[in-house]
């Protein structure tokens, strides 16, 4: 436990980070704050506020800020409306919240403008909204400004002067590695740190140390007051940095954590600097590099720009989205950084085809796909006794569905449709329609619609979502289904970036489902070529549906599945995977010591 002088700091970090967050987006603070509550007690609340704020007058922001909790888009769209006449701050925060830019008045306030403007990736045009109103000097101008200036191409961050000097492994000696991160265990659990932590694990048991440095104010931020200067998960190191200031703008954070870095070059000694995405953690290794001169390799798991255009829902949005000043400024920045790092690492031969097509030399980029750890090949649990372990679904279910992150392009609504045309259709078997379940396990901001579809659709008493699962027993679920569906959308970042999650369903003995996209289908082939996962075209709810119908109705097609999908895994535990890296640091020390002659 932190002591009382650390629980006061947090505190302190913590206010100074609402502070600017109430300061900048006030509509998106309330959302993040709300998000972390129970999913049926933020929804509740949002109701609540929906309906006070709906029965005051010039309160319609308020109202639309409440639909949006409660993930009633339709009624959040609607007070929008209703609040872009008054020129309301808060309305306009919403309908920014909501990609409804054209809702914005003309008397809606400057910053409010501008945030509009930054959040269609109009960044240079976001500041001249600011300046024109004579508020280029307040502090939010002054973060958009440090957040441009670190996509200048020349940009580096400054470093410190010190005795620091790159330390070579003596013979017998262990290879140490010092692992730059945004966000880690056991504070964030996600595709990013659960991948971490079995690379830095599997690392450890092959005799490579790790100490893993994680964001400035990075878990104190997200909500975490407790936090520890630095967590211990299964002998993995993970150090925060949390100074006693946080810094106004992202070039002062990654300055401190730069820093905190340095601090910890002079006590582990480490061989190797390890970034992973995104190009901030980049700039800190470029940094610590520059005063040490320790080797740096850049992790690139996805294409920051393709995330975000993602994001947008809506086809002219998406469009806009892609040709964007942020886009084009954020893709260059990533690339260039790769270009200079000692090497660099990705998950996909897709992903370093990218790369390549960003001037990065071809062989500079080692590929680690996403792999499983042993312990899962050697689970042997039925679906019916997983599910009795958990609780769920009575004896004779067929249960579909996904332990996943739940945002928009996982495609989940393609699932509760596909599964709510076979419940429909009366030509399916009649014992299917009676048995037929869906599940979704996890969170995130696509909840609270897929809970209102499930709704709209007819189908609630058919579906299980219970929310947020602990990594620990995220496998019980994947192994309660009968068929795991990773559905996902036709958008560059999943065209591109591959998944962790049919990777582990086929350790876990499942058949899989997934979306005909290059990405899915690099993860489900063996080595060997063979495809280890029915497919269906993106977005189409007819084709899933097929999928599982055809899975249901024949086991044995089912079971080759699930013996094909166990070798693609074989291929790809991680201490198999982890031997890349290995190789990879070899070959950037003895750069190192051939470039300091």
């Amino acid at each position: 436990m932190p002591s009382r002088r650390h629980v006061v700091r947090n505190a302190c970090l913590l206010l100074q980070s609402a502070a600017q967050h109430l300061m900048d987006d006030p509509a998106l603070l309330v959302v993040q704050v709300s998000r972390r509550l129970p999913f049926r007690t933020r929804v509740v609340a949002g109701e609540v506020l929906h309906t006070v704020a709906g029965k005051l007058p010039r309160a319609a922001g308020a109202a639309a800020l409440g639909a949006f909790m409660a993930g009633d888009e339709p009624s959040a769209h609607r007070e929008v409306a209703k609040a872009s006449h008054s020129g309301s701050r808060m309305g306009g925060e919403v309908a920014v919240l909501l990609g409804r830019y054209e809702l914005l008045a003309k008397t809606s306030p400057p910053h409010t403008r501008a945030r509009a403007a930054w959040a269609r990736g109009n960044l240079s045009h976001a500041l001249r909204i600011l300046h024109s109103a004579d508020r280029g000097d307040t502090w939010y101008a002054q973060r958009l400004q440090s957040e441009l200036r670190l996509l200048r191409p020349d940009y580096r961050l400054p470093v410190p002067r010190g005795a620091w000097s790159a330390a070579i492994p003596a013979e017998g000696e262990k290879l140490r590695v010092l692992h730059l991160l945004t966000n880690s265990l056991p504070h964030t659990q996600s595709g990013y740190s659960l991948r971490t932590h079995r690379i830095l694990t599997a690392l450890r048991d092959q005799g490579i140390e790790s100490v893993a440095l994680t964001r400035t104010g990075y878990p104190v931020m997200v909500g975490v007051p407790t936090a520890a200067d630095e967590d211990t998960i299964d002998g993995i190191r993970y150090v925060r940095t949390l100074p006693a200031w946080l810094p106004l703008t992202q070039e002062g954070r990654l300055e401190e954590q730069v820093a905190r870095a340095l601090e910890l070059v002079e006590e582990f000694r480490p061989h190797v600097l390890h970034a992973t995405t995104n190009y901030y953690n980049a700039l800190v290794a470029q940094a610590v590099s520059t005063a040490t001169g320790i080797p740096w390799v850049f992790e690139v798991r996805g294409m920051m720009e393709k995330t975000w255009i993602a994001l947008h829902t809506s086809p002219q949005s998406r469009q806009e989205a892609l040709t964007s000043e942020k886009v084009r400024l954020v893709a260059a920045r990533e690339g260039a950084l790769a270009a200079s790092a000692s090497a660099v690492v990705t998950l996909s031969d897709l992903m370093r085809t990218e790369l390549m097509g960003r001037e990065v030399l071809g062989r500079a980029v080692t590929v680690v796909p996403n792999g499983v750890e042993e312990a899962l090949l050697a689970r042997r649990r039925t679906p019916a006794e997983a599910r009795s372990a958990l609780g769920i679904v009575e004896e004779g279910a067929f249960l579909v569905g996904a332990v996943s992150a739940l945002v928009e392009y996982e495609g989940l609504d393609v699932l509760l449709r596909a599964v709510a045309q076979l419940l429909g259709d009366p030509s399916v078997p009649s014992e299917l329609r009676e048995r037929l379940r869906v599940m979704i396990a996890g969170d995130g901001e696509a909840a609270p619609s897929l809970r209102a579809l499930a709704e709209e659709l007819g189908i609630a008493d058919r579906v299980i979502m219970p929310g947020r699962v602990s990594r620990h027993i995220a496998p019980d679920w994947v192994q309660a289904l009968d068929v795991v569906a990773v559905p996902r959308l036709d958008v560059d970042v999943a065209r591109t970036v591959t998944p962790q999650k049919p990777i582990e369903a086929m350790a876990l003995r499942r058949p899989v489902i997934i979306s005909d996209l290059p990405a899915l289908r690099e993860t489900a082939t063996r080595a060997d070529g063979v495809l280890c996962a029915l497919t269906h075209e993106a977005g189409s709810v007819e084709e899933l549906a097929r999928a599982i119908q055809a899975l249901a109705a024949d086991p044995s097609r089912a079971s080759a599945l699930v013996e094909q999908g166990l070798g693609a895994a074989a291929e790809r535990t991680w201490p198999a995977l982890v031997r890349r890296y290995r190789a990879m640091y070899a070959d950037v020390i003895t750069q190192g010591e051939s470039a300091r002659g």
